[in-house]
């Protein structure tokens, strides 16, 4: 555990890192304006890529639990990722004009790249799940190193030509499919014998994974809706940093759910639940420490002067997402028990229509909304767990 742990948290700083130096670039070159549409387009881009996560944590439990006949489930897993990753690309072709008026963003050509990177999403998660589950966690964390870096070179080369927004877009679809080529190579074992999945199994542990993007990225998701432009510009940069504690929980979730999908019949279970409840806390607190010391330098050297003012709602946006993080813990241990789903789909309604039904005057009522809702909801989980005997 200590090796695989340690290979995911080394690749997640770096991915990091360069992901924030890339951030910078584009919010420096788009400006405010500019960066708050980027950001509402992105994170569209990953709130549904996000449900590529359900196709992984699908492959990672089918996988594990018939290793002795993995590669033809790999291959198996493979042409389902390839049928739904056209099926969402053809619906962000046939809704581009629909999307670009509802999330009030400029032109209807970023759906057609985002469509693009949708296909690789799913096609990659396959190939990344197949590392997870064979124990290769290291070259899983390359993946991720390597796809990051190929992005921040790629837009790079777009904003100097003047590509601005639509080229930053196509970085990422372009680091997506080098990587997904290299992983099919390596991975290999293209062609053979495939097996047969259960429709029913995929459908129940998509219904429990599906929801885990919409709660990462709701609060970004409708700031253009809610706030003015200048305002939903200094919330996408203050999210950008404050999700690194989600970034880290979901990658360290990444070593831990396969030991939950094994554990899930044994008291070994609880142990892993509170080490991973205690590696989130620990998080928060650090990265709380880290702000207070070097916060400001480290944010300004990232976005600029222009964006000095959301320095102010840092702070708080950590705390308001704690509860969040330990949510997803949450999800995750639903997901490998295949317990608990309607709590899942109820907190993600109760959630969803706050966004839509309160009228928030501050960013901080915004803040407290997204803390005190989820708080409610994993004191539910948590009753829920006790109950289920996984914390007693």
């Amino acid at each position: 555990m200590f090796k695989d742990i340690s290979s995911v948290t080394l690749a997640f700083v770096y991915v990091n890192i360069l992901g924030y130096v890339f951030h910078s670039v584009v919010s420096r070159s788009l400006g405010p304006v500019g960066y708050g549409e980027f950001m509402v387009l992105y994170s569209f881009m990953l709130t549904v890529g996000n449900i590529t996560g359900l196709l992984g944590t699908v492959s990672i439990k089918t996988i594990i639990e018939n290793f002795n006949k993995k590669y033809e489930f790999l291959r198996s897993l493979r042409f389902l990722s390839l049928i739904a990753g056209l099926f969402f690309a053809v619906c962000a072709f046939a809704l581009s004009h629909y999307l670009k008026n509802f999330l009030h963003v400029t032109q209807n050509y970023y759906f057609f790249i985002i469509a693009f990177a949708w296909l690789g999403m799913f096609m990659l998660a396959v190939e990344r799940s197949f590392l997870q589950s064979t124990g290769k966690f290291p070259l899983f964390a390359f993946s991720f190193a390597l796809e990051l870096t190929l992005r921040f070179i790629v837009a790079l080369v777009a904003l100097y030509a003047g590509l601005k927004i639509g080229g930053v877009l196509s970085a990422s679809a372009i680091g997506i499919f080098i990587v997904l080529f290299l992983l099919l190579l390596i991975n290999g074992e293209l062609l053979g014998k495939t097996a047969k999945l259960s429709i029913k199994k995929i459908f129940k542990i998509t219904l429990y994974v599906s929801p885990s993007g919409f709660f990462i990225y709701a609060d970004v998701f409708f700031i253009r809706r809610i706030f003015d432009e200048y305002l939903a510009g200094l919330l996408a940069s203050v999210s950008i940093v404050g999700k690194v504690l989600v970034w880290f929980t979901i990658t360290i979730l990444g070593v831990y759910f396969p030991k939950f999908v094994e554990t899930k019949n044994s008291s070994a279970l609880r142990r892993f639940i509170f080490q991973m409840f205690g590696i989130v806390i620990l998080s928060e607190i650090f990265a709380q420490i880290v702000f207070f010391i070097a916060g400001k330098p480290i944010f300004l050297m990232l976005f600029g002067r222009k964006f000095e003012p959301a320095l102010l709602y840092l702070p708080s946006y950590f705390l308001a997402i704690l509860p969040l993080l330990l949510s997803i813990v949450f999800i995750s241990i639903a997901t490998a028990t295949e317990k608990g789903i309607y709590l899942i789909y109820l907190h993600l309604i109760f959630y969803y229509t706050g966004f839509f039904c309160i009228s928030f005057n501050s960013i901080y009522e915004y803040f407290k909304y997204i803390f005190l809702l989820n708080l409610f909801f994993f004191v539910v989980y948590t009753l829920f767990l006790k109950i289920k005997n996984y914390l007693a």
